[in-house]
């Protein structure tokens, strides 16, 4: 199942373009808790299909951070009982509640699905992004943006300041 879920996570890495002529990112995403707990780690890629499920214009979804599982590239890291949890996933979409600009997001990490980052657990939650055209004649829209976090989930005080260009669909 883990190999499944990585293999999936590496084939989304590879669509959503992560060399430097597509995807590019400046900043990470840290933990600071327990062991397990602990990590720090750059963005790999990007991607705006969502993944909630939701028809076409009926999902929230902003821009979704993947990270590649670290277990696939390190043996030391397969283990899921002696390796830090780390990040595989984080959706951000628009709040429930319709205010703009106020966004939320759901952290997956290795170990733990559907962790909610919205106002109750962060003291900084903040996207700034803008829309430009494709990259490529036949291509679809990019994204660039800014991404601001201070939460405490999961007994850990997670935080990012990332900063991306160019996440397609």
């Amino acid at each position: 199942m883990r190999l499944a879920a990585a293999v999936a996570l590496a084939m989304l890495l590879a669509a959503t373009g992560c060399n430097s002529e597509f995807f590019s990112e400046r900043g990470t995403m840290t933990s600071a808790g327990s062991w397990r707990n602990t990590w720090r780690w750059h963005p790999q890629g990007c991607t705006r299909d969502p993944f909630d499920g939701l028809p076409l214009g009926k999902s929230k979804s902003i821009v979704t951070l993947v990270w590649m599982d670290a277990g696939a590239r390190d043996p030391s890291l397969a283990n899921s009982n002696t390796s830090p949890d780390f990040p595989l996933r984080l959706e951000i979409e628009s709040a429930q509640d319709g205010t703009p600009g106020r966004v939320v997001a759901t952290l997956n990490t290795r170990d733990h699905v559907g962790i909610l980052l919205d106002s109750s657990v962060c003291t900084a939650l903040r996207l700034q992004t803008q829309e430009h055209p494709a990259l490529r004649p036949s291509g679809r829209p990019t994204l660039s943006g800014e991404l601001e976090l201070d939460c405490r989930a999961t007994d850990s005080r997670i935080a990012a300041h990332i900063a991306f260009e160019r996440c397609e669909y």
